[in-house]
């Protein structure tokens, strides 16, 4: 095999090797993309859901909080134990 038909062998290997890398990387971009937006997705509902966690916490803080004041102005606080007064 001659100098030439080396180097247009080595030229086709080098051009099937930059398509395959640029495939490659084609493929990895959109991989990466998708992880991106997986964890956007996912982010945003648990932040979503955490948000909606807290006031409902907070919700039902407050209804307790009436409850024992509603309680203590009719001055039965200390009659109904702790366990049936916060049971929901």
């Amino acid at each position: 095999m001659g100098i030439k038909e080396r180097l247009s062998e080595l030229g086709k290997s080098m051009s099937e090797l930059t398509l395959e890398l640029h495939e490659t990387n084609t493929t990895m971009r959109e991989s990466m993309k998708l992880i991106s937006d997986t964890i956007k997705d996912l982010s945003e509902n648990f932040s979503k859901t955490l948000a909606e966690t807290l006031k409902t916490i907070e919700e039902m803080k407050i209804q307790i909080d009436i409850r024992d004041t509603v309680l203590k102005s009719l001055g039965i606080d200390g009659v109904i134990p702790d366990f049936f007064k916060r049971k929901k």
